[in-house]
């Protein structure tokens, strides 16, 4: 009786809109009536989530004009849209069974376009009101949840994460303490002047090189200037180059690891583009995976000391973003393998 009677003191205390956002609106409250019967007259996988990938593009293109025109109320309930969104996408390759069909060109297109919508909603989160900015956050972990969900399908369980989902390894900062003598809570440096943390001379390479072999070069020299440039600090050695400026003197450890992790990002947009839409010759492309797949296995060691310094500096913000560091690079170790024609070891 008394266990009866705290239920229901509790029961009211829980908000009735929580409750209503935990359920998902119906798959037809969700498309328009062209793409319910799109949805409805073609159901193989492949079809459906070729879909997907329209909705999200027309979805996140639509959430880019409520921002421009301020409507924020509408904002929020299609961040929530988008959210269900990826559950139903979630959905039919859960129901998939053909590996075939699991490791199709639709699958990765759509693992391509969500990289880049998530992209593009982290940088529309900076410009609204911070009471919205946990709508937007909601939406882009079911996004990555989604992506990862689809690596899993191309790549193998074993690329997705470097920890089993909800085990806690040595030194994660989820089993320390947050109290002042633990980790701090303080949010990732201030934008610098661009979101890839990278300089004005690599921008200009990038520009500079459009085929994809050189393009796959500049980003692994983005990529080694970063670990070469944290191992120096982490030494305590000296700019040895006199004559010239380190052109990363005003970068942070943060800075640094995220230029590293976008750029090898960058690598693995550019090879499968250049993949799945036949533009750049086989020749090429095997260059390049050969190229990434020898770095890669250079780059991968120098990562770990970076998060044991995430450890005891206490900076939160340096070690999640270590861990997506990691987290790629153990995806373009397995997919590069892969494209090579190498088993995924």
């Amino acid at each position: 009786m008394t266990l009866l009677f705290l239920a229901l003191l509790i029961v009211p205390l829980v908000s009735p809109l929580h409750l209503a956002q935990s359920v998902d609106p119906p798959l037809k409250d969700l498309l328009t009536e062209r793409e319910l019967r799109e949805y409805q007259r073609k159901p193989k996988y492949r079809d459906r989530i070729d879909l997907f990938r329209e909705v999200f593009d027309r979805r996140v293109d639509l959430l880019q004009r409520y921002i421009q025109r301020d409507q924020l109320d509408e904002t929020a309930d299609l961040l929530q849209k988008i959210s269900a969104l990826s559950h139903y996408a979630g959905e039919q390759s859960s129901n998939a069974k053909k590996d075939k069909d699991l490791r199709s060109s639709e699958v990765k297109k759509l693992e391509i376009r969500l990289r880049k919508l998530i992209e593009t909603i982290n940088d529309l989160q900076t410009t609204v009101p911070f009471e919205y900015a946990e709508g937007f956050e909601n939406t882009i972990r079911t996004l990555e949840q989604l992506r990862k969900t689809l690596l899993e399908q191309l790549l193998g369980e074993a690329l997705v994460g470097i920890r089993t989902a909800g085990e806690k390894g040595k030194g994660d900062p989820a089993s320390l303490s947050l109290h002042p003598g633990g980790f701090s809570l303080a949010s990732p440096p201030a934008r610098l002047q661009s979101r890839d943390r990278f300089t004005e001379e690599e921008f200009e390479k990038l520009q500079l090189h459009q085929k994809l072999e050189k393009r796959v070069e500049v980003f692994l020299e983005i990529a080694e200037a970063r670990l070469e440039e944290i191992q120096r600090r982490m030494k305590g050695g000296e700019w040895e180059e006199e004559e010239e400026e380190n052109p990363l003197e005003f970068y942070t450890y943060w800075d640094m690891v995220h230029a590293y992790r976008r750029a090898i990002d960058g690598i693995l947009i550019n090879i499968d583009e250049k993949a799945i839409y036949k533009t750049a010759s086989e020749k090429d492309i095997r260059k390049s995976l050969e190229k990434l797949n020898k770095q890669i296995q250079v780059f991968i060691p120098q990562l770990e000391p970076i998060k044991q310094l995430a450890i005891d500096r206490k900076d939160e913000a340096l070690y999640r973003e270590l861990e997506e560091a990691q987290e790629i690079s153990v995806v373009a170790q397995k997919g590069s393998l892969l494209g090579l024609g190498a088993p995924a070891q």
